[in-house]
């Protein structure tokens, strides 16, 4: 199964490579438009080629952040999601119209950065034990997806450069395999903190950490739908 995953990294670097490659040789496409979209991998932007009535490839970029309150664990965390996407996609139009099914890959910059704060009583619980906020410094977190460079599959409707109309929406719908996802979760003591409390405080970060694991490991599928509107030059 790991040289499967392997080959199929490798065909998706391809994928990128061929589709930058489109880019910056001087061939003569049937059309190139543009696009821009908003999803769930952010506020984007993307560059179509019309390779064949029913084949074309586009480049694009994504990005956007946003903050929110993580509460569903025993520290709620202040976390802000940063997308960062670029992606390369080849498109597959079987009825040379607007439907069209896709492969592609992102590299996936996406990450959530998140900090631990008291609850409202001035404390921390980790691992079933208590800090004061002078006990515990700072408690940082970060999670990430384990591809850098993602699969992408979906289907969607538009061809910014297909023959038509120069304007075209366009609708995206399918996934990113993240692969499993990654937490890291570091905890510095107070300066005030009695040194027992503070061994004790690296212990239960350890056991908070794999607790968040546990709770993202089934997360390795990243949802996609974007609208847009693209245009044929």
């Amino acid at each position: 199964m790991k040289t499967v995953n392997v080959r199929f990294g490798t065909t998706m670097r391809s994928l990128a490579v061929f589709a930058v490659a489109l880019a910056a040789t001087p061939v003569a496409f049937a059309d190139v438009g543009a696009a821009v979209r908003v999803g769930t991998l952010g506020i984007g932007a993307d560059v179509d080629f019309g390779i064949t009535e029913h084949l074309g490839a586009r480049i694009g970029y994504s990005a956007y952040n946003y903050s929110r309150t993580i509460d569903n664990t025993s520290v709620t965390y202040d976390g802000t999601i940063k997308l960062s996407n670029p992606s390369a996609t080849l498109d597959w139009y079987p009825f040379a119209g607007g439907f069209r099914l896709s492969l592609g890959a992102v590299v996936s910059g996406t990450k959530v950065d998140a900090v631990g704060k008291p609850d409202a009583t001035g404390t921390y619980t980790l691992n079933g034990h208590q800090y004061t906020a002078s006990d515990v410094g700072t408690l940082n977190g970060e999670f990430k997806f384990g591809n850098s460079v993602a699969p992408y599959v979906g289907l969607g409707w538009g061809n910014p450069a297909g023959q038509g109309s120069r304007f075209t929406f366009v609708f995206d719908l399918g996934a990113v395999y993240g692969g499993t996802p990654n937490i890291a979760l570091t905890a510095t003591c107070g300066a005030s903190a009695p040194a027992q409390a503070c061994a004790q405080l690296q212990t239960d970060v350890v056991s908070e950490k794999q607790s968040l694991q546990d709770k993202v490991t089934l997360i390795k599928w990243y949802p996609v739908v974007s609208l847009g509107f693209g245009y044929r030059f």
